[in-house]
């Protein structure tokens, strides 16, 4: 049953990376994705590869409480510690969305989600993460410390991470963020 389930989750994975890349919430090789297998196996997206060719054999086995493979994503670090500190959490997305980042570099936030029926039900809230150095230890902590009371945590000027019970919810959530991120532009004058 666990071949099945990793073969399932490398199929969901490759899937879900070309989504995001296809409807422009990654570029190139930026971004990385991931689902827990078990309570000790995280599978999770390959360090340089473009997300719209992603392939189920690229995919990187990582193990809780252990230093991620070097072939692995270079933001590892921060889906383990998120998966280690919040044990119902089955999916991990991080996104860099150009009207998010576009929002951030006018100065602007994400507006609240309740103030969009869709980002209400979708995101609940929006955590806010400082700057960090990407891949870092305390990206990785920060990440997981917000995460812990908000399924979304917009990174400063690196993005947005969302968790779900699933990775379908997770990617939504991307989705619904960068809804958000284009309404706050509109309601700025756009962007540049």
């Amino acid at each position: 049953m666990a071949i099945w389930r990793e073969a399932l989750r490398r199929s969901e994975l490759v899937a879900a990376g070309a989504i995001l890349a296809r409807r422009g919430l990654i570029r190139h090789a930026e971004g990385n994705l991931s689902c827990r297998l078990d309570e000790q196996r995280v599978l999770i997206t390959p360090r340089g590869v473009p997300k719209g060719v992603l392939a189920a054999p690229d995919l990187v086995v990582c193990r809780l409480g252990e230093a991620p493979p070097r072939e692995a994503s270079s933001e590892a670090r921060l889906h383990l510690e998120v998966y280690r500190r919040i044990p119902l959490v089955a999916a991990l997305v991080h996104a860099h969305p150009a009207a998010l980042l576009a929002l951030e570099h006018r100065g602007g936030q994400v507006p609240d989600p309740r103030d969009l029926e869709e980002g209400s039900l979708l995101v609940g809230s929006v955590a806010r993460v400082p700057a960090f150095p990407p891949g870092s230890g305390e990206l990785a902590h920060a990440c997981a410390v917000a995460l812990t009371d908000s399924p979304v945590a917009v990174l400063s000027r690196h993005g947005v991470v969302a968790w779900g019970h699933d990775l379908w919810q997770a990617l939504a959530r991307v989705e619904a963020v960068e809804l958000l991120a284009e309404v706050g532009l509109a309601g700025s004058g756009g962007a540049r």
